[in-house]
């Protein structure tokens, strides 16, 4: 695991902390991320002239499908099942809603009380039309893979954080800010 070190401090270092707490907090035992690649035929009961295609998050899934034992203690081969929900755009104006079924095994750290999980970060899709009246779309799903569990932590600390007040006028700030946290060393 990287070192930690705190946010910036002045050149002196920083102070001791004036507090230690026990927070619970959901700690991450193993995580990575994945690119995956999904192609997938579709014949369209009409007449169709792809124009565009789109995929909807919102309604795509990624779920824990197996957990086999690995013959290194701890680690486990995970299956996840993905379902990407795509939309196939056709000249007429007609959409035509779709779902890309697939699988992908990752190796992680999974020790017993710890959870894996899924989620699909972001993802594209293009489709094209055959010869034969079919549609061939290949979508790109990035996808992270985590195990974690509910633990107490035990932290140094300098007391609770205090938000700055809204500011009253003035012109439109995003929020949250984009990174809402700062990088972390690797």
């Amino acid at each position: 695991m990287a070192s930690v070190t705190p946010g910036p401090c002045p050149s002196t270092g920083c102070p001791a902390p004036t507090e230690i707490d026990c927070i619970v907090v959901d700690k991450v035992y193993d995580s990575c991320t994945q690119t995956i690649t999904v192609t997938q035929t579709v014949t369209p009961t009409a007449v169709c002239t792809v124009t565009g295609c789109s995929i909807d998050l919102s309604t795509s899934s990624c779920t824990v499908g197996a957990v086999t034992p690995t013959l290194t203690p701890n680690y486990n081969d995970i299956t996840f099942v993905i379902a990407a929900s795509y939309s196939i755009a056709c000249s007429a104006g007609v959409s035509l809603p779709e779902t890309a079924d697939t699988t992908v095994t990752v190796t992680l750290y999974n020790p017993a009380g710890t959870t894996p999980s899924c989620s699909i970060l972001s993802g594209s899709c293009t489709c094209v039309n055959l010869p034969n009246g079919s549609i061939s779309c290949t979508l790109t799903l990035c996808l992270l893979f985590q195990t974690t569990a509910t633990v107490q932590l035990l932290v140094p600390s300098y007391g609770f954080c205090e938000p700055a007040p809204c500011p009253q006028v003035g012109p439109v700030l995003a929020c949250p800010p984009s990174p809402l946290f700062p990088p972390q060393a690797s």
